[in-house]
């Protein structure tokens, strides 16, 4: 969760002042991590009247930080500038705005006026030139933290004031001690009470005698997360080609997390292929994509997130020859892509991964990327690649020729899956390979078992589209 920063000034004056310093910021790994700026900037496309959206902007936001010059700006009706009438509603609110002043020769008898205001009421620093300007402001935003943050709750650890037990969901109870491998924690379960199970493993705490879950808790627990405000939506596609991106599949998914693995877990079976041999009374199978590793990068995108991002959701996409799992926020400090394997681990949420750590899908804190990779090569196929890309970290598998190697089509059903044709009907098979009806249904109910296809009803007959 990032303090919101509120960057007023004559907008005419200090237009520079405020682009470096919300760029500096921005770039700045440290103060990036728990400050949001605020500019006029950003108002261009909000459809709102500016006064409006400022006075929704300042009023909301923790930090106030005022440029002060000669130019006392345009009046508004009320009879003071926008960036007096920005300070009285911050002042008002939170009564600890920090104030820039720069030295000038000359002032507007007005400036000297509101410089006047402020001097009653809150202590200020001056400046000379930008770079002067952004080192108080870092200065200031650091002692903020520094003030802020003895009583700072990572984001998963927050407390849910508005929740209780009436808020958990009992199947997703279940299937938490369904996967459970702590022993301990499980005969613990039938000697005490939800609330007490929920607070042992971390998911909530008793507030003035009461049980409130956390954040955390919610993921895991709650019947309805949207109640709590809190983004976790995955969205899984299967695209018939990465060219086109026309989609096949499409679903998203806002359940608690372990019902959401076991969603995308089904949605890889389904949109992925699957060979059966038979070895004497046994049922071998081959699988695309070994579940193992994907599911181990599921875990890893849902379990390190940045959940303080609300705009962007986990993406499970699925490609013709790759899977790609993408997660909202890049690797945590002093994480390296090029080190992940071999670097200690660093949570970014470390009540989620300790939840995780009580099932037999994060067993090994630490040790995911090194096994991704072992179980990739042991299925004959390359190591996965992991990269960050924006604000995003991505995970991809790679397939390969797995239809030529493991599934034994005849030519007509080779030639269908190679065509430029998503879809395909009986009687359309029927005039293309000139075969019987039976000998067509045949064909393509073999596709659909080996989950190539899917057959879809269509008024009073059946299409067969590619999976």
């Amino acid at each position: 969760m990032k303090f919101k920063v509120f960057l007023s000034s004559v907008r005419s004056e200090f237009e520079n002042e405020r682009k470096f310093i919300k760029q500096e910021i921005e770039n700045d790994y440290v103060l990036n991590r728990f400050f949001e700026v605020f500019t006029f900037e950003e108002t261009s496309s909000s459809g709102k009247r500016p006064v409006e959206l400022y006075s929704h902007k300042v009023v909301n936001s923790e930090i106030y930080v005022g440029l002060i010059g000669s130019d006392y700006g345009s009046k508004l009706e009320s009879g003071i500038s926008a960036t007096e009438y920005e300070y009285d509603l911050f002042n008002r609110a939170h009564n600890d705005a920090l104030i820039f002043i720069k030295n000038r020769e000359y002032r507007d008898d007005e400036v000297n006026k509101f410089i006047d205001k402020i001097k009653n009421e809150h202590s200020y620093q001056t400046f000379d030139d930008i770079y002067e300007l952004y080192y108080e402001v870092r200065r200031s935003l650091t002692d903020f933290l520094e003030k802020n943050l003895i009583n700072y709750r990572a984001y998963d650890s927050q407390i849910l004031l508005d929740s209780s037990c009436d808020d958990v969901d009992m199947e997703a109870v279940e299937m938490f001690f369904r996967v459970c491998d702590n022993q301990a924690l499980k005969k613990l379960r039938d000697e005490k009470g939800l609330d007490y199970i929920l607070s042992t493993i971390n998911a909530g705490e008793f507030h003035n005698g009461e049980f409130k879950l956390n954040v955390a808790g919610a993921l895991f627990f709650a019947k309805d997360i949207s109640k709590f405000n809190i983004a976790h939506e995955v969205k899984m596609v299967k695209f018939i080609d990465r060219d086109s991106l026309e989609d096949v599949v499409k679903i998203n998914s806002n359940k608690p997390l372990l019902k959401l693995l076991s969603d995308a877990l089904v949605f890889l079976y389904d949109n992925t292929s699957h060979v059966h041999h038979i070895k004497g009374f046994l049922r071998d199978t081959i699988d695309e994509y070994p579940e193992e590793a994907i599911r181990e990068a599921l875990v890893n995108a849902i379990a390190h997130r940045d959940y303080s991002i609300t705009s962007s959701a986990i993406t499970f996409y699925i490609y013709e020859d790759t899977i790609e799992i993408k997660s909202p926020g890049r690797l945590q400090y002093p994480l390296k892509v090029s080190d992940l394997e071999f670097h200690e681990p660093v949570h970014r949420n470390k009540v989620i991964c300790s939840i995780f750590s009580n099932t037999k899908y994060m067993e090994h804190i630490g040790t995911g990327i090194k096994r991704m990779k072992n179980i990739m090569l042991e299925s004959d196929l390359k190591e996965p690649e992991f990269e960050e890309s924006g604000e995003f970290f991505k995970v991809t598998f790679h397939g390969k020729d797995f239809l030529n190697k493991h599934v034994k089509l005849n030519e007509r059903q080779s030639s269908f899956l190679e065509s430029d044709k998503s879809s395909i009907s009986i009687t359309e098979y029927v005039n293309i390979f000139n075969v019987s009806r039976n000998t067509a249904r045949a064909d393509l109910n073999k596709l659909v078992d080996k989950h190539l296809v899917k057959k879809m009803k269509l008024e009073k007959s059946f299409m067969y589209k590619k999976l």
